[in-house]
């Protein structure tokens, strides 16, 4: 008999043969990462005993082969698909694209750079009975100096303007219900999408559960998320949703 069931706690079980997950990664200058994410992915999801589930690869245009890595892991694999973009589309637009694809009732997404233990998925499934989103927070950040600083701005800067108190917003391990995206509409299309999605939950009183998760160098590729005109970009997106998050606000209240 196949156990299709995860331990909670020491008294509880979660019925996992009951849950469907669509898994997404973004990938761009990632040929010699993607494969490893996903092989590590099919291989969790399978262990799991789910319901149903997908993995769907979300080719930002790489100028590398990520794309022709991509479309072998499709080949390689029954539940895996890719979405191409045809040119660089950034980081938001990606995002938006595996969220609004997504067909599972849970959608968990994770960076297609390899930095991320997926084995800690597991305990992320195991906190669903309890939590609509389940975000993760990067224990030891494993960037430049630069990096760090930056991100620690950014998030004090949410802090000061939502009143939103999240360890590591931007980390990318994370899993929602998906019926969030029926409920809302992305507009960003940078780096604060990740935080724009998060407030929107709020606002409708999505309950959250933050874990700390291990984050891992990164050993091949390039990465692009500090670029200055990303910063300034996001930077303006923060403020444009300002006063819509404060008029939303009111709404509620």
């Amino acid at each position: 008999m196949i156990n299709s069931s995860i331990l909670i706690n020491d008294n509880q079980m979660l019925d996992t043969s009951k849950i469907s997950i669509t898994a997404f990664f973004p990938a761009y200058y990632d040929e010699g990462n993607i494969g490893k994410v996903v092989t590590k992915a099919v291989e969790v999801l399978e262990s799991l005993k789910l319901k149903d589930y997908e993995v769907i690869i979300i080719e930002d245009g790489s100028p590398d082969r990520t794309g022709e890595v991509a479309d072998e892991l499709a080949v390689k694999f029954e539940k895996v698909r890719v979405i191409h973009h045809k040119k660089n589309m950034g980081y938001g637009a990606t995002l938006k694209d595996g969220f609004l694809n997504a067909k599972m009732d849970y959608v968990f997404y994770s960076d297609g750079d390899n930095q991320f233990d997926l084995d800690e998925l597991r305990k992320f499934v195991a906190l669903l009975p309890f939590s609509d989103i389940v975000v993760g927070y990067r224990k030891h950040k494993q960037y430049s100096l630069y990096r760090k600083f930056t991100s620690l701005c950014y998030n004090y800067l949410l802090r000061l303007l939502f009143d939103i108190h999240y360890w590591d917003i931007d980390c990318a391990f994370k899993i929602f219900k998906a019926d969030l995206f029926k409920k809302i509409q992305i507009n960003s299309v940078d780096a604060f999408i990740d935080a724009e999605i998060m407030l929107k939950a709020k606002l409708l009183n999505y309950e959250v559960t933050e874990v700390g998760v291990l984050h891992l160098p990164r050993l091949d590729g390039i990465s692009t998320g500090a670029r200055p005109s990303v910063i300034f970009k996001t930077i303006k997106e923060v403020f444009d949703y300002k006063k819509e998050y404060d008029r939303e606000l009111k709404l509620t209240k």
